[in-house]
């Protein structure tokens, strides 16, 4: 199961509708395709989003990968791993040095490995992580739109979806940010509601209105300050209010998760494989969070179905999941997924059978998204 060649390709798959959060608008998802073929044939499929930083730099770091993948088997991904890690960021500081932007950048290969070991040997990924402990998994329903009015109705659609959990972007000025969670809350019922502000907040931001959105029963509220505060600034938030809170942006590697769940300043770990830099680092850090009896969200960024697989088999593996998981690849005007069907059904999504990440990938899709990133202006 040697690898006889490594091939990346940048995208751009274009969302249904512009997507409206903290940071601005996005028309669509930057993607980096990666993909792994052995000897026998076989190819492994990943995706790196381009969310730490533009493609270019992305597709500089990823072509210096090549000669450490080429020859090598499939099965060596810890070490893979690692050695591609201490070759961009410095043999000697590997252990500690820019963790986060490599676990971004690098999370597609590993996803691409453990696509292609599974092929070869027909097994799903998690299989070979030991087995599934969950048949299914469960999403919220994310309320998309730019009006209060838009994001009413959708709210109002999700929850006749048969959707347990709502999930609203907040963070878009205190009147807005009002004014859009009492219109859903009064869409939704009594389903529940969470929220994220995406570190749009300061302290005492958070503080104010967090009083001020209580009134319409919260169940959790996601990052609202900036993950630079660290475990003591949602800590202090988290002792000025009832509402539970969890981190996000706040955990990227097993280090980190260990700081905010010893904390106590969490009720819940917000986390995806591409900040973890893949599979395993997911397992790591919910192995942590499952010592604090605390729960790992699956989290998105801006993703296709290859991620939502491969989440899927992960997440599918560890005792300590959420009821309440984010998906992202429901926003896309056309996704690479070809098989298996991703849309969540009353929320829930049955776990993979098929061998490694458990898809087949749309080519189709696939030609069209790399020529509409040809045509994006430079």
């Amino acid at each position: 199961m040697k690898i006889k060649d490594f091939r990346v390709t940048p995208l751009f798959c274009r969302f249904k509708q512009p997507y409206f959060w903290a940071q601005g608008r996005h028309d669509g998802a930057h993607i980096v395709l990666v993909q792994i073929e052995t000897e026998e044939g076989v190819v492994g499929v990943g995706e790196t989003p381009g969310t730490v930083m533009p493609i270019t730099p992305i597709l500089s770091f990823l072509d210096t990968v090549k000669s450490n993948i080429i020859d090598r088997s499939t099965s060596d991904i810890s070490p893979l791993m690692r050695e591609i890690y201490a070759k961009s960021f410095g043999i000697e500081t590997a252990s500690h040095s820019s963790p986060r932007i490599a676990n971004q950048i690098f999370a597609g290969i590993e996803l691409a490995l453990w696509d292609a070991l599974g092929k070869s040997v027909n097994l799903p990924v998690c299989d070979m992580l030991g087995g599934k402990i969950h048949k299914e998994v469960s999403y919220f329903g994310f309320v998309q739109g730019d009006t209060v009015d838009e994001l009413s109705r959708h709210a109002e659609e999700l929850s006749n979806d048969g959707f347990k959990v709502i999930y609203l972007k907040v963070g878009r000025g205190e009147d807005f940010d009002f004014q859009a969670t009492k219109a859903v809350r009064k869409a939704i019922g009594e389903k529940r509601l969470r929220i994220d502000p995406n570190e749009a907040w300061s302290s005492l931001q958070a503080e104010t209105m967090l009083r001020k959105l209580s009134q319409f029963d919260l169940e959790m509220v996601e990052q609202p300050i900036s993950a630079l505060s660290g475990a003591n600034g949602l800590k202090s938030l988290r002792e000025s209010c009832l509402i539970p809170l969890a981190a996000d942006q706040s955990v990227f590697t097993p280090e980190e998760a260990e700081i905010i769940c010893s904390s106590g300043a969490v009720n819940l770990i917000t986390v995806g494989l591409h900040e973890t830099g893949g599979i395993l680092g997911f397992k790591k850090v919910a192995s942590i969070a499952e010592v604090f009896s605390i729960d790992i969200c699956l989290h998105g960024v801006f993703e296709t179905g290859i991620t939502t697989c491969a989440s899927l088999q992960a997440a599918s593996t560890i005792p300590n999941l959420d009821d309440g998981n984010q998906i992202m690849c429901q926003l896309l005007e056309e996704d690479l997924v070809l098989q298996p069907d991703l849309k969540p059904k009353l929320g829930n999504i049955k776990t993979l059978t098929g061998p490694g990440l458990g898809f087949e990938l749309n080519q189709g899709a696939v030609r069209r998204a790399s020529k509409a990133y040809k045509k994006l202006p430079n």
